[in-house]
């Protein structure tokens, strides 16, 4: 069980699982592939010691952008955009990881999605499009974050394109 304290780090590494899988390279969702080996030899030409972090605040803001087209950005949270006060703590927690750990999550697509499912610890037929799957001041909580990731593991398996997101209350 997942203790209330380590749901922002569950959401961090979510985070960064679910760019990478979304890639150009990979799933095709956004046109973008800073997590990738090349990427990131990219990224440490211009930030050296943070090119890691770089690639996901990258990937983050392309995977966005994606997300906010599709449903709007007015009363709907989805993974790359939280309201701002959990934002700011992700952003918090994403500089104080791990990144020799945290990159090992992202090794390949299988083992990324080996690891996205050990978060969703359970199966959902996941819709194509936006699905709510929750309210805002619900976010960070350990249900919400298996219910994020079950939905994006259904949607890579299946092919589609599913945007899980909460609503404003």
């Amino acid at each position: 069980m997942t203790s209330t304290s380590n749901i922002p780090e569950q959401f961090a590494r979510m985070r960064l699982i679910v760019a990478y899988l979304g890639q150009a390279n990979q799933a095709g969702w956004w046109d973008c592939n800073f997590l990738d080996t090349t990427g990131l030899r990219f990224l440490g030409t211009t930030f050296p010691r943070t090119a890691r972090l770089a690639g996901l605040r990258s990937s983050t803001e392309a995977a966005c952008s994606v997300h906010d087209k599709v449903m709007g950005r007015v009363g709907t949270y989805h993974l790359f955009r939280l309201p701002p006060a959990m934002e700011d703590h992700l952003e918090h927690v994403c500089e104080q990881m791990d990144w020799d750990e945290a990159i090992t999550l992202i090794n390949s697509p299988e083992w990324a999605m080996e690891k996205l499912k050990t978060i969703a610890d359970c199966f959902v037929k996941a819709p194509e499009g936006p699905v709510q799957v929750g309210i805002a001041r619900k976010i960070f909580t350990p249900t919400s974050a298996k219910e994020i990731a079950s939905h994006y593991v259904s949607a890579f398996e299946d092919g589609i394109r599913c945007y899980p997101y909460f609503v404003a209350e």
